[in-house]
C-alpha cells in the first residue's frame, strides 16, 4: 500500500505542519514510561481542519491515576459544573459520543495492572510488525481449523501459559508482546479460570491495540529524539529539507500519546474489559486525519531523502552514525520514517481481529463495525492523496521527458489525466528491398493515459519522440490468428487500430510484445472490436471456485494495471498468466490488478481457504449493517 507525509510544496497546505519541541519535550529521552500524562503533552495549534478535545480538568487529589481525555465525564462534578456541562453538551451536540468509561471491579487492580505493564518493556514496531507478519503466514500455510490473531500462538486449542508461580507473571522475549493473560492482576483475579478459550481470545484481540500502540509509540520517540532533534544532523539539512524529511511527526506522536492514554484507562479500569472500539472510533473522527497530512507527504519525502544520501555527504555520514547507536537497535532511518502509514493500516486489521470475535447484533458489534468504517474511510482518503500526488509527479515527469518534432503538441498535463500503462514494444514492418522480404521490428515505446494514447520512439535514455496519437476511445486490438500467431517471427504478436490518428487517418500497426503475459496486458488495456462489452473476457476462474494466494514479500506496483501488495494479503485469483504474473482481487478493499507469483504462496489448504472467506464475509456483512442503515433492527 502507499505511504506518504506531507508538504508545503505543492497543493494545499498542511493541517499538522512542523513544530520545534518545547523543553519538556527535548528532556524526554528514548524509553520514557507508556501512557504519557497529559499535563506533559504540548497543546497542538488550533486549525478548523482538525477537531480539537478541550483540555480535562486536573484529577483530583483522592485519585491517584491520571485522566484521559476521552474519559473526564466519570469524574464526581459539583452541581454548578454539572449544570454548565448539560448547557455546553445541548448547546454543542457531537454526532460522536465520547467514550463511556465503567466502574472497576476490584478496588486497586486497574492501578496494579497499569503500574505493572509499565515495568514491562514492549518490542520495537519494526519488531512487532515483523513477529506479527510471520505468525499470520504460518496461520495460513500451517493452521488448519483454528481462526487466530497473532496472541493465539500462545494459547494452542485453547490452553494458556503455564503459571508455575502465581505470584510473577511471565518475562516476554526481547521480541515478544506482553499478552493480557501474563498480567500479574489477570492470573490473581481468576478470570483465566472463568473465561472460555474465545473470550479470553477476545480480551487479547483488544489487548493487542494497547501493546501495538505502545511499541508504536516506543518508536516514534526514536524518530524524534534521537533523529529529528540531533542537533548535528540539523546542521547538515536546510529548514525546506528538514520540514519534507520529518514533515508533521511530532503531531502524530501527540495523536499517538493521547489514544494511547486513552486505551490504558479503559483496559486497566477493570480486570475484564468489554469493548474499545468506541475510543478507536472517536480519535479516528478527532486525532487520525492528522496521518493524512504525514502519508501525503511520502512522494517528496522519499525523494528528498534520496536526494540528501546522493548529494549531501555530510548528511549521509550523520545518518549512518545514527543508524549504528544502540538507541534505534540499528534499525534504518527509512523504517521509523514509514511507521505511521504502517501502523494505521495494521489497526484496521487489529478491529478487523476484534470483530471477527465479537457477538452478532450486539453493541460492541455495533462499535466495532463504526470504528473499521470510520478508520477505512481514512485509509481510503490516504491512498486517494498519495494517487493524487503520485499521479501529479508522473505527468509532469513525463512531459519534460516528451519531444513534439513534426506533429501538434499536446498538452500532458491535467487534474484530470493519469497514466495506465507504459512500455517498451517492437512495431513490425516489411523490409522495402527485393532482396530482404524478412520483416523488420523497429522499438516504440507507447504511453497509455486514461484518455489518450502516445506512440514514441526512444531518442535517449530520458527523451522520447512522438510519432503518433489517438484518444483512448478510439483504439482497438485485434489478436492474430492461430496460424501467425503460432510462428516465431509473429509469436506475441497483436494489431493496434488507431481509428483516427493526430492526422484524422485510420493506422493499423502490428506489434510485438516481450512476453505473452504484457501481449495479454496490453490487449486487456484496450476494447476488442469483436469484443467489446467483454471486459473481462480473460478471466479463468469464477469468484467462488477462484485459487486464493497470500502476500509473503511486500510488492510495489510499478504499472496502473498492477496492485501493492503487503506481506499477510489474501487475494483471490482470477487469472495466472504465463510469464510469472498473476490477476486477482485484494481481499481487504476488493482491487483488482496484476502482481508477480514469485511475492505470493498459494494456499491450497481447503479449510484454510474457506476460513478466510468466512472471516471476509463476517467483517463485511457487520460493515454493511451499519453503513446500510435500512439493512439495520431497530431494538
Amino acid at each position: 500500500m502507499p505511504i506518504t507525509s506531507d508538504s508545503q510544496s505543492l497543493t494545499r497546505p498542511l493541517r499538522g505542519g512542523y513544530q520545534q519541541n518545547t523543553v519538556e519535550e527535548s528532556q524526554s529521552f528514548l524509553l520514557p514510561s507508556r501512557g504519557t500524562s497529559p499535563q506533559r503533552l504540548t497543546t497542538p495549534p488550533k486549525s478548523p481542519l482538525v477537531p480539537q478535545r478541550a483540555v480535562p480538568p486536573p484529577p483530583p487529589k483522592s485519585d491517584p491515576r491520571r485522566l484521559s481525555t476521552a474519559s473526564v465525564q466519570s469524574l464526581p462534578l459539583k452541581k454548578e459544573e454539572q449544570n454548565e456541562k448539560l448547557e455546553m453538551e445541548s448547546a454543542n451536540h457531537v454526532d460522536i459520543p465520547r467514550p463511556v468509561r465503567t466502574v472497576s471491579l476490584r478496588k486497586g487492580a486497574s492501578l496494579d495492572g497499569l503500574q505493572e505493564f509499565k515495568q514491562k518493556e514492549e518490542p520495537f514496531y519494526q519488531t512487532y510488525r515483523e513477529t506479527v507478519i510471520t505468525k499470520e503466514i504460518k496461520r495460513q500455510t500451517v493452521c488448519r481449523n483454528i481462526s487466530k490473531v497473532s496472541t493465539d500462538f500462545s494459547m494452542e486449542g485453547g490452553l494458556r501459559r503455564p503459571a508455575v508461580n502465581t505470584r510473577s507473571s511471565p518475562v516476554p522475549t526481547a521480541a515478544q508482546s506482553t499478552l493480557w493473560q501474563d498480567l500479574l492482576a489477570v492470573r490473581d483475579s481468576g478470570a483465566l479460570e472463568e473465561l472460555s478459550p474465545e473470550q479470553c481470545k477476545y480480551q487479547e484481540s483488544m489487548f493487542e491495540v494497547l501493546t501495538s500502540e505502545t511499541s508504536y509509540l516506543r518508536s516514534l520517540r526514536v524518530l524524534t529524539d534521537h533523529f529529528m532533534e540531533s542537533r548535528e544532523l540539523e546542521e547538515t539539512l536546510i529548514i525546506r529539507d528538514r520540514k519534507v524529511l520529518f514533515s508533521n511527526i511530532l503531531r502524530i506522536r501527540e495523536v499517538s500519546e493521547r489514544f494511547l492514554t486513552d486505551l490504558e484507562d479503559r483496559i486497566f479500569e477493570k480486570v475484564i474489559f468489554s469493548d474499545i472500539c468506541d475510543i478507536i472510533h472517536y480519535h479516528a473522527q478527532h486525532n487520525f486525519p492528522a496521518y493524512v497530512d504525514y502519508v501525503r507527504n511520502q512522494i517528496f519525502q522519499d525523494k528528498t531523502y534520496t536526494n540528501l544520501l546522493k548529494n549531501n555527504a555530510q548528511f549521509a555520514a550523520v545518518i549512518t552514525r545514527l543508524q549504528e547507536s544502540p538507541q534505534c537497535q540499528r534499525l534504518p532511518f527509512m523504517s521509523f520514517l514509514l511507521l505511521p502509514f504502517q501502523r494505521i493500516t495494521r489497526l484496521k486489521m487489529l478491529i478487523e481481529n476484534i470483530l471477527k470475535r465479537t457477538k452478532e447484533k450486539t453493541k460492541e458489534e455495533e462499535t466495532a463495525s463504526k470504528a473499521l468504517a470510520s478508520l477505512s474511510r481514512m485509509i481510503d482518503e490516504c491512498n486517494s492523496e498519495v494517487g493524487k500526488m503520485k499521479q501529479t509527479e508522473e505527468l509532469i515527469h513525463i512531459s519534460q521527458t516528451l519531444e513534439f518534432e513534426k506533429l501538434k503538441a499536446v498538452p500532458i498535463i491535467s487534474p484530470t489525466r493519469h497514466l495506465e500503462k507504459k512500455g517498451d514494444l517492437q512495431e513490425m514492418s516489411r523490409g522495402a528491398t527485393l532482396f530482404n522480404m524478412r520483416p523488420k521490428f523497429t522499438p516504440v515505446y507507447l504511453f497509455l493515459f486514461n484518455d489518450i494514447l502516445l506512440i514514441t520512439v526512444k531518442k535517449s535514455s530520458e527523451r522520447f519522440v512522438v510519432t503518433d496519437y489517438a484518444h483512448r476511445s478510439l483504439v482497438q486490438v485485434q489478436a492474430l490468428d492461430d496460424a501467425s500467431s503460432n510462428t516465431g517471427l509473429c509469436e506475441n504478436c497483436f494489431n493496434l487500430v488507431l481509428l483516427e490518428n493526430h492526422q484524422k487517418r485510420l493506422m493499423e500497426r502490428l506489434l510485438k510484445a516481450p512476453t505473452r503475459s504484457d501481449m495479454e496486458r496490453w490487449m486487456a488495456a484496450f476494447p476488442s472490436p469483436i469484443k467489446p462489452d467483454e471486459d473481462d473476457s480473460e478471466i479463468i476462474y469464477e469468484d467462488w471456485d477462484c485459487p486464493q494466494v497470500q502476500c509473503v514479500e511486500q510488492y510495489i506496483a510499478q504499472q496502473a494495471d498492477e496492485i501493492s501488495l503487503e506481506p499477510t494479503e489474501i487475494v483471490n485469483v482470477l487469472k495466472k498468466g504465463s510469464e510469472g504474473m498473476y490477476q486477482g482481487i485484494r481481499l481487504s478493499d476488493g482491487q483488482k490488478g496484476w502482481f508477480p507469483v514469485e511475492n505470493v504462496i498459494e494456499i491450497t489448504n481447503e479449510h484454510v481457504r474457506r476460513r478466510n472467506l468466512r472471516e471476509r464475509y463476517r467483517v463485511m456483512a457487520a460493515a454493511s449493517n451499519f453503513t446500510n442503515p435500512r439493512s439495520r433492527t431497530v431494538n
